[in-house]
């Protein structure tokens, strides 16, 4: 160690200032002295005055604020750090001699260790070398040569920052980085590279991999399937893989649906990847399950030669499979797909409920359009039948006799409004007609009013199942004033004998007309679309009066039991996700509970002990979150659903997957190009392994442990400077009191 010594100033004020105000002090000082100077003859007036003056120069070096600088050159220890990638990209096979990555890096390592020689595990060397292994976390230590790669994630800017911390501000020679460059998780690496730069850390990156790996290798992957939420049992559905295949064009590959509790695939199909894309949809699996209740099913494609992984070729999701419920039908003309599209949703809401829209552009026109339609119109084919804004010319007669005959055999029919409904629709005479509860006539017209149009319940009305939208009629009411007008409506013709006016327009016209029967039939001048896009209340409301008119049409308006509705937003979940329980509780009547309380319960796959999930009330429904953090598997939920009073209402139960989302082979080609970045960002450098040697030859650890430091010493900011001041005073002081001159 060599030292410097010099002295620096730092005045209060501007010298010239300061040397003014000192020369005004000495005379002011001195002043008040010279008549006793020249009567006294004791010698002591020479020590006053000097003492005097001694106090004055030290107030004056107080004032140029004096200190010596110390440049000091010491010697200290400066760190070498590797960092070694150990997440399962790191296992692929894309180096030379098909080695993998990761014996390709412990390859490196070793010989960089042999190269450090005995400072790679001195500690006491001035050549201080550390090992790190990273994935989403950073772990101290050098690899184990017989331990695989199994990090699910690679946070690579979180371990660059996190290496550097744990150093706390001590020199770093170089930090080098032995990765593929697939980064999924944490700080983003080119944020962390920054943050390097700004502390003067340089990062050496050594790539392993190949960036073409994607695109070179062979791999089939299941990415999704899709399939309904829910079904009804011993319904036919629809499933589909989303496969993402490389390497592979111009191949067969056969696809196998598997439900649960079945020992063989429930179906097959096959499916020849194109030459010119990864992204494949599978031909349609179709499925009817014949028993209610949560069915997982899993899409799976078979192994095949040379895969990358093998452990991505299946992708399974559960299906609600309702025990039996209602279908509805609903025929949309061309005029507008709103209506059709929240009434669909409304339904949808509703678990007992299966509705089916087809949107009609014109006739069916080929053979098989027509013999579609026949089967959808035949009596006991649906529950339920919605004409939405449909011309009447777009149904044979034939059809249409084949909706009457369905209707009196006990189904439902709901005509909604629209320019192309009703008597402008053409429906004045045609078999249909018969069963309509309204008598219509060619050119009745429409009623748009500015504004739009309320619909306004008739108050006899307001208890019926339908329009009771609400606990009591007050409440349903003021639900009913709240909605907002819709555009405008059809005049629907005068009602039936058989009849009941269920709402009328302002001006007293019938809009709403009901008539009841083995088949139910509502005719309803209006579409309700506007209900569903106004607010949450509306929203409510517009599901709750769908349901209703669903239910009534079906003559299942008193299904006899209060029960307990349980949903989830998502099957699958990644672990670390969440999912969200949105539970309800509705009386005998369909009516929502309000203020039902529920008990939520998750049990993990292992069957052990379950954990609450605390449901909060958000009006009509209660939502809660859990987060998966435990291990993959089947979790089961049990819903308790209890009154007010603390009786229980009912049960309800479902199932979810939590899946290990393995990011690390979603994607396998090494990404060179962010370790490039990286090492060019921090003032760093890209090496190939081979280079890594060389690297570790030219590195120079003195640079880096020289180290300046300078010490400041303030000679006017401490105690002794003080004691002195203070000490020269008090002499003066005394002198003085001794020579009479206090």
């Amino acid at each position: 160690m060599s030292e410097r010594i010099s002295l620096s100033f730092s005045p209060i004020a501007h010298g010239a200032l300061v040397l003014l105000a000192a020369a005004a002090v000495v005379g002011l000082t001195l002043w008040p002295y010279r008549r006793r100077l020249r009567a006294s003859a004791d010698r002591r007036k020479w020590l006053v005055v000097g003492l005097r003056l001694a106090a004055v120069l030290l107030a004056l070096m107080a004032s140029l604020r004096p200190s010596l600088l110390v440049l000091q050159r010491v010697r200290q220890k400066v760190s070498l750090i590797f960092l070694v990638d150990a997440s399962t990209s790191m296992k692929i096979s894309d180096e030379a001699n098909s080695r993998s990555r990761w014996e390709m890096a412990l390859r490196a390592l070793d010989r960089s260790r042999e190269r450090l020689g005995e400072s790679s595990d001195d500690p006491d060397a001035d050549l201080a070398v550390k090992y790190y292994r990273f994935d989403r976390e950073l772990q101290a230590g050098a690899p184990d040569g017989q331990a695989e790669p199994e990090g699910m994630q690679t946070a690579l800017g979180a371990a660059l920052l996190e290496a550097v911390r744990r150093e706390s501000g001590a020199p770093i020679a170089a930090l080098v980085v032995l990765s593929d460059g697939a980064s999924n998780a944490g700080v983003a690496p080119l944020t962390a590279a920054q943050n390097l730069r700004a502390q003067g850390v340089p990062v050496t990156a050594v790539g392993f991999g190949s960036a073409a790996a994607g695109a070179g290798s062979r791999d089939i992957a299941v990415t999704g399937v899709q399939a309904p939420e829910a079904v009804f049992v011993k319904n036919e559905m629809e499933v589909r893989g989303a496969l993402r295949v490389r390497g592979f064009a111009g191949q067969d590959l056969e696809v196998e649906l598997l439900a649960e509790g079945s020992n063989q695939p429930v179906a097959r199909t096959t499916v020849r990847v194109p030459a010119d894309s990864e992204v494949v949809t599978t031909p349609p699996l179709r499925y009817a399950p014949q028993a209610s209740g949560d069915q997982l099913l899993t899409v799976r494609v078979a192994d095949q030669d040379g895969e990358l992984l093998a452990s991505n070729n299946r992708f399974s999701t559960f299906v609600s499979v309702l025990p039996g419920g209602l279908n509805v039908l609903h025929l949309q003309g061309p005029g507008t797909i709103w209506e059709g599209k929240y009434v669909t949703r409304a339904l949808d809401a509703s678990r007992e409920i299966q509705a089916n829209l087809k949107v009609m552009l014109g006739p069916p026109r080929s053979a098989q359009q027509v013999e579609e339609l026949d089967r959808d119109l035949m009596p006991g084919a649906h529950d339920v039948y919605i004409l939405g804004d449909i011309p009447a010319e777009f149904l044979t007669v034939a059809q249409m006799r084949s909706l009457v005959r369905a209707v009196e055999g006990g189904a439902g029919l709901i005509m909604l409004g629209g320019r192309d409904s009703f008597g402008d629709g053409g429906w004045g005479g045609t078999p249909l007609a018969e069963v309509l509860p309204t008598t219509m006539r060619q050119g009745d017209g429409q009623i748009e009013p500015e504004g739009g149009l309320k619909v306004l319940p008739n108050t006899q009305a307001l208890d019926s199942f339908v329009l009771q939208l609400a606990p009591t009629p007050s409440e349903t009411a003021s639900l009913w004033q709240a909605l907002p007008p819709i555009p405008g409506a059809s005049r629907i013709g005068q009602p039936k004998p058989s009849a009941v006016v269920w709402a009328q327009t302002p001006s007293r016209e019938p809009l709403m007309v009901a008539q009841d029967g083995r088949g139910r039939v509502i005719a309803f001048g209006g579409e309700t679309w506007p209900w569903y896009r106004a607010s949450k209340q509306s929203q409510d409301a517009h599901r709750r009066f769908w349901r209703q008119a669903i239910l009534w049409l079906a003559h299942q308006e008193d299904r006899g039991e209060s029960r307990v509705e349980l949903q989830l937003d998502r099957r699958r979940v990644a672990v670390g996700g969440a999912v969200v329980l949105t539970a309800a509780a509705f009386d005998d009547q369909g009516r929502p509970i309000p203020d039902a309380r529920f008990e939520a319960t998750i049990t993990p796959p292992d069957r052990g002990a379950g954990a609450p999930v605390d449901l909060f009330s958000q009006g009509e429904r209660a939502r809660g979150t859990y987060a998966a953090s435990g291990a993959p598997g089947v979790y089961g939920v049990e819903l308790i659903g209890r009154a007010p009073d603390g009786s229980e209402i009912g049960r309800a139960s479902s199932r979810f997957l939590v899946f290990q989302d393995d990011l690390e082979l979603e994607n396998p080609a090494a990404n060179i190009a962010l370790l490039r970045q990286v090492a060019e960002l921090t003032g760093g450098q890209f090496l190939r392994p081979e280079q890594l040697d060389q690297f570790l030859d030219d590195l120079d650890p003195e640079a880096f442990s020289r180290v300046e430091t300078q010490v400041e010493y303030r000679l006017w900011d401490n105690w002794p400077f003080l004691l002195l001041f203070v000490g020269v005073l008090g002499v003066e002081w005394v002198v003085r009191k001794r020579m009479g001159w206090v």
